[in-house]
């Protein structure tokens, strides 16, 4: 865990804050196949999330699991036990410099859903594994007229099931951003970044390696108590090993923002436009144009509910082009029974229409959740 000698003591504090989640779920379309594929099924979700942390003076420990397992009750295939281990270490050095050190490993499953997998009427989920190390460095505060982060980011991922070697890939990432603070809550980023691709098993034809670079710049702020965010305008540019697929050059937007109008509404609004590899084999990577929101309001104390919105349009050209739209709503509310333990109940639709007619599905999905929180 790049552990150094001033966190090997015995922490100041520490804290276990263990929380687990049982939901029940039914949905008409659990394979998010065409109508006339349809089957519907109920699935039991349970999510234990066990984060514990150390302070060691100025810096921090935190090591997390968190699990995902999916029981459906008729097909049983489409199964799933889903896991991420990490550890995350912060190092504080000084009041200007310090760095950030993670460890970790992902075992996960591909949805249909705002991606182009294809669904599949007989086989199991594509499942995956992941191992991944990242770093950052920072120089400087939010404070300081200017501010300086770096970060790398290296990830291995490899397919498990389903015969699909051919999408594992490596991925290594380096990105400086630097903040010039231009009045008390408002500053200009501007990052540079470096991505480079480089898949494992794919035939030397159609291999989609290659070198993403990333220029942006634009502005945060943090207006009042009531109003924060940041919008980053900029250029991507995808150059391919493979002289099959032309290069790729596009405007890339970036918008987080969260509003809160008075003390029981929150409202977060964001938007990204940006490129997305590919989850089908020998195929290059597509654009993809989010726009979201989700709206929380808090009726009485007790009670809270819950709207979200979001909506994707996505593009490729070439051997596999496409172009789809995917629309997704979900409403839930939610009410606190006693302080450790939270029931909510929910409903959210998802929709896509694609050019290829086998990604095409509509899907609705009911569920009822009951959640615990422990504080030790």
């Amino acid at each position: 865990m790049f552990l150094s000698s001033a966190v090997l003591a015995a922490p100041d504090r520490s804290g276990f804050q263990p929380r687990i989640s049982a939901q029940l779920q039914y949905e008409d379309n659990v394979r998010r196949t065409p109508d006339q594929n349809k089957q519907s099924d109920s699935v039991l979700i349970i999510k234990p999330k066990l984060p514990l942390l150390w302070d060691f003076g100025k810096h921090k420990l935190n090591l997390a699991y968190n699990g995902e397992y999916g029981q459906y009750f008729d097909q049983q295939i489409l199964n799933y036990n889903d896991h991420k281990l990490s550890g995350h270490l912060l190092l504080d050095h000084n009041t200007r410099l310090n760095s950030e050190y993670e460890l970790g490993y992902v075992r996960e499953h591909d949805i249909p859903d705002d991606n182009n997998v294809v669904a599949n009427l007989t086989a199991a989920p594509n499942q995956w594994k992941e191992n991944y190390a990242k770093t950052k460095l920072t120089y400087g505060t939010p404070a300081s007229t200017g501010q300086l982060m770096t970060n790398l980011i290296y990830k291995q991922r490899s397919y498990t099931n389903n015969s699909l070697q051919a999408l594992d890939a490596n991925r290594l990432s380096l990105t400086g951003t630097f903040y010039y603070r231009i009045a008390p809550k408002t500053r200009l980023p501007f990052e540079v970044s470096l991505t480079n691709y480089d898949y494992q098993n794919t035939s030397r034809a159609f291999d989609p390696s290659s070198k993403e670079y990333k220029y942006l710049t634009g502005v945060t702020w943090d207006a009042s108590a009531k109003s924060t965010g940041i919008f980053q305008l900029g250029l991507l540019k995808k150059n391919y090993d493979n002289n099959l697929y032309e290069d790729t050059s596009i405007v890339i937007i970036r918008l987080d923002t969260v509003w809160e109008p008075n003390t029981y509404t929150k409202i977060v609004m964001g938007a990204t436009r940006d490129t997305r590899e590919s989850f089908q084999i020998n195929t290059k990577p597509y654009v993809q144009n989010h726009i979201q929101t989700k709206i929380t309001h808090r009726v009485t104390p007790r009670t809270t509910l819950l709207f979200g919105a979001r909506y994707t349009a996505a593009k490729t050209d070439g051997l596999a082009a496409l172009k789809d739209n995917i629309v997704k709503v979900r409403l839930e509310v939610k009410h606190s029974l006693l302080l450790w333990l939270n029931a909510s109940a929910g409903y959210k639709y998802v929709e896509r229409d694609s050019n290829q007619n086998r990604l095409d599905f509509k899907s609705n999905i009911v569920m009822l959740k009951i959640e615990a929180q422990f504080d030790h």
